[in-house]
């Protein structure tokens, strides 16, 4: 069972104290809110996987394991320069916008990417094997941090390319006729 610490906030959309906030850490950090005035919801969406996405990412980690292009996605540079080679061990920089990276953290990568892959396959539930910590890839397990869009937390890795949708549901009520006397609504400003 997932617990939540929930607390309320000002409701974005009918301007009350009603949006009950649910801030999950399991299986990743993540943020789900109702407004218990007006209906708005906002939430996040985990990517859907299927076998030609995990191909797909576990090709990209491979060119990058070999430093045939940028860690970062953003850049997607081709323009990378080997700076140690020790045995299987080499450091990598893209001279495009400066990213380094070794083939230590790639190869852990991959495995974490291949077994969620397998686990799926086994018949589990892709919610069952993404686990990650604050500002981790829950596919890949990179430090990629989060950002916020409203109340729902964004993933989006640059090294693996997961990420998932954040959704509002903004309902279609009349605010001026909208009565919640339970809860309070925000003073205007001016």
């Amino acid at each position: 069972m997932v617990v939540c610490l929930t607390h309320l906030e000002l409701c974005p959309h009918c301007k009350r104290i009603a949006l009950k906030v649910c801030e999950y850490d399991d299986p990743y950090p993540r943020v789900e809110a109702h407004c218990q005035c007006c209906g708005y919801r906002a939430y996040d969406v985990p990517m859907n996987l299927r076998k030609e996405d995990f191909r797909n990412i576990l090709d990209l980690l491979g060119r990058k394991l070999i430093g045939e292009v940028c860690l970062d996605n953003r850049c997607g540079s081709s323009n990378v320069l080997k700076l140690i080679q020790e045995g299987s061990y080499s450091e990598y920089r893209c001279l495009d916008c400066g990213a380094e990276w070794n083939t230590d953290d790639i190869k852990r990568a991959i495995l974490r990417v291949k077994s969620i892959r397998d686990s799926l396959k086994n018949g589990n539930r892709l919610l069952d094997l993404l686990k990650a910590g604050e500002g981790e890839c829950p596919l890949c397990g990179w430090d990629i941090g989060h950002q916020h869009k409203g109340y729902a937390v964004v993933i989006q890795c640059f090294v693996c390319g997961y990420h998932n949708d954040v959704q509002e549901e903004i309902p279609h009520v009349d605010l001026t006729s909208l009565q919640c006397p339970e809860y309070e609504r925000s003073e205007e400003t001016g």
